[in-house]
C-alpha cells in the first residue's frame, strides 16, 4: 500500500457548503474560490485578510494529490458572532463593509451570508452539512477516485486495504452550539426546556448512520455550555464580541450536555475535543476525565486537542495571568495565549492516552515579532527553514514536557485547512503534505535537531508517527 497521511481536523464540507461562487453547484472535490467583490471595499477587505487563503485547501482533489486518505471532516454551522457584530464598530464601518470583509476572508458566499444574517438555526445547518457529505459519497467528477464515510476502525482498515483510490472520511463537529444553543432564542428558554431540546438533538445525531467521532466542545463565542478562550486579533476582535463567557468554566447545562455526549446508554459515545475551551473549562474537563479513567480503568476516555500549538508556559494557570492581547504575544517565542497548550496540559493528554493535532496555522505557533522577522526575510529558502524550525519548536516543546519515548505517540496532524487560518507559506493546502513531511525529515537530519529527544527513533520514523501512525493507532483504540 502506498504511503498515506491522516488529518484529524479540517473543513472540507464546511468550505463546500459555505462557498457557492456565482451560483455554481457546490462541489467537495474541485477547488472553490472566495467570491470576488470588485470595489474599493473589496480591495480593502482583500488586503486586511491577505494572509488567509482565498481558495479551498482541503478539497478532495487536494487530498488525493497530498496522499491524505483519512480526513476528519469537521462540520461547523457558522457562529452568528461573526455576522451580528458590535454596534458601534458596525455603525462606523457600515453593513456593506462587514459583509464584504466576511465574504472575501471566510469564503462564505454573499447569498449565504445574507441567509445566515436572517436565521440562526444551528442544528438545521448541522444536519444540512451532514446530509451534503453523506449524499455526495461516491466517484469524483473525473471518475478516478471516490470518497466514503467510515463508521469504525474495521471499516476504515478494510477500505484502505481494498481501495487505494478512496478518501475515507470520519465525521466530527466544531462547536457544541451546533446542537441549538448559544443563540438569543436559546438564552430566553427555561433551562429544563433547553435541556430537553439539546438532549433530543444529541440523541438525533447519535442515530445518524455515521455519528460524529468527536466534537470540539467550544469555539469562538459563548455557547451557554462552557467558557471559551480568546482567539481573535485585530481587526476582527474590534468588530466581533468574544467577551460573553470568555474564560469561564463549565455551566450546569454544559455538564449535562457533556455527560449526554460521553454516555453509551443513548448510542455511540461522542468524544470531546478540548481545543478552544477556556483554561478553566479545560481544567474541569481534564479532572473529570482523570476521575472517570481512575474509577473505570476498562473504559478509559482519551483527551483530544485536535488542532493545536503551544504557549510556552509550564502550568495552565500561568497562561491566564495576563490577558490574551497582541501585546502579550508580541515578543514571545511561541503564541503565548491561553488557547494553546502548556507543559502541564501536554502531560495530561499523554497520560490519558490522548492525542494532539499539530495545526498548520503559523499565527498560532509564534509570537508576533518572531513571525514578522521570518516573513520579512528576502531569501525564500531561509524563510522556509525558519518556518520548519517554528513547527519543530512547538513539537519538541511537547516532547520535552512529557520527556519519554511514548511522548511521540501523542502527536499527529490537525491542519485546520479551510478553517480560515494563516497557513505556512510553502504548505498552503493538503496537496503539500508530502513536501512538508520530506522537508521536516531533512530539517531534523541536517540540523541534528534535539537528538536527545528522538528517543532512539530516526527522523523518518518520527515523521511517520506524526503524519500517519499515531492517528491510526488512536483510531484503532477508540473508533469502535
Amino acid at each position: 500500500m502506498e504511503e498515506i497521511f491522516v488529518d484529524i481536523h479540517c473543513h472540507s464540507t464546511m468550505r463546500a457548503v459555505h462557498t457557492n461562487p456565482n451560483g455554481q453547484h457546490k462541489n467537495i472535490w474541485d477547488c472553490t474560490n472566495n467570491d470576488i467583490v470588485d470595489s474599493y471595499l473589496g480591495k480593502w477587505a482583500a488586503i486586511k485578510s491577505k494572509a488567509i487563503s482565498k481558495k479551498s485547501q482541503s478539497n478532495f482533489y487536494n487530498c488525493i494529490q497530498g496522499q491524505t486518505r483519512v480526513i476528519f471532516d469537521s462540520l461547523y454551522p457558522l457562529e452568528r458572532g461573526f455576522i451580528n457584530l458590535k454596534k458601534i464598530p458596525s455603525l462606523l464601518i457600515g453593513k456593506k463593509a462587514i459583509e464584504t470583509l466576511t465574504v472575501i476572508s471566510s469564503g462564505v458566499s454573499i447569498e449565504q451570508f445574507r441567509d445566515y444574517k436572517a436565521t440562526n438555526d444551528y442544528f438545521h445547518e448541522l444536519n444540512e452539512q451532514y446530509k451534503f457529505l453523506e449524499r455526495n459519497q461516491g466517484p469524483s467528477p473525473c471518475g478516478k477516485y471516490n470518497y466514503k464515510i467510515v463508521a469504525n476502525y474495521s471499516e476504515l482498515e478494510a477500505s484502505l486495504e481494498k481501495h487505494s483510490n478512496t478518501i475515507n472520511v470520519i465525521v466530527t463537529i466544531e462547536g457544541a452550539h451546533a446542537f441549538g444553543c448559544g443563540t438569543n432564542d436559546s438564552e430566553k428558554m427555561p433551562i429544563e426546556e433547553l435541556k430537553k431540546l439539546l438532549k433530543n438533538n444529541i440523541d438525533e445525531i447519535k442515530r445518524w448512520e455515521h455519528p460524529p467521532f468527536f466534537i470540539t466542545f467550544a469555539h469562538h463565542f459563548w455557547n451557554q455550555l462552557c467558557g471559551h478562550a480568546t482567539t481573535l486579533s485585530p481587526p476582527t476582535n474590534l468588530i466581533c464580541n468574544q467577551k460573553k463567557g470568555l474564560n469561564q468554566s463549565f455551566t450546569e447545562l454544559g455538564k449535562f450536555v457533556l455527560k449526554e455526549l460521553l454516555s453509551t446508554k443513548n448510542g455511540k459515545r461522542i468524544l470531546i475535543d478540548t481545543r478552544h475551551m477556556s483554561v478553566a473549562s479545560r481544567k474541569y474537563y481534564i479532572a473529570f476525565i482523570a476521575d472517570h479513567n481512575k474509577m473505570q480503568p476498562n473504559d478509559k476516555i482519551p483527551l483530544i486537542s485536535s488542532h493545536s500549538a503551544v504557549n510556552g508556559f509550564k502550568k495552565m494557570d500561568h497562561s491566564t495571568k495576563t490577558e490574551d492581547t497582541n501585546s502579550k504575544k508580541k515578543s514571545t517565542k511561541f503564541c503565548s495565549w491561553s488557547l494553546n497548550i502548556s507543559e502541564e496540559e501536554a502531560i495530561s493528554i499523554h497520560a490519558s492516552g490522548g492525542i494532539i493535532g499539530v495545526i498548520l496555522d503559523k499565527g498560532r505557533h509564534s509570537g508576533i515579532d518572531n513571525l514578522k522577522s521570518i516573513e520579512l526575510l528576502p531569501n525564500s529558502e531561509n524563510k522556509k527553514n525558519l518556518f520548519l524550525k517554528l513547527l519543530c519548536d512547538n513539537i519538541f516543546f511537547i516532547i520535552s514536557a512529557i520527556n519519554e519515548q511514548s511522548a511521540w505517540d501523542t502527536l499527529t496532524l490537525g491542519t485546520d485547512f479551510d478553517g480560515v487560518i494563516t497557513h505556512f507559506d510553502d504548505y498552503e493546502n493538503m496537496s503539500k503534505l508530502p513536501a512538508l513531511k520530506k522537508d521536516l525529515v531533512h530539517f531534523l537530519t541536517i540540523n541534528n535537531y534535539h537528538t536527545n529527544l528522538w528517543f532512539g527513533y530516526t527522523p523518518e520514523k518520527l515523521m511517520n508517527k506524526l503524519f500517519t501512525d499515531n492517528a491510526m493507532a488512536f483510531l484503532r483504540r477508540n473508533f469502535i
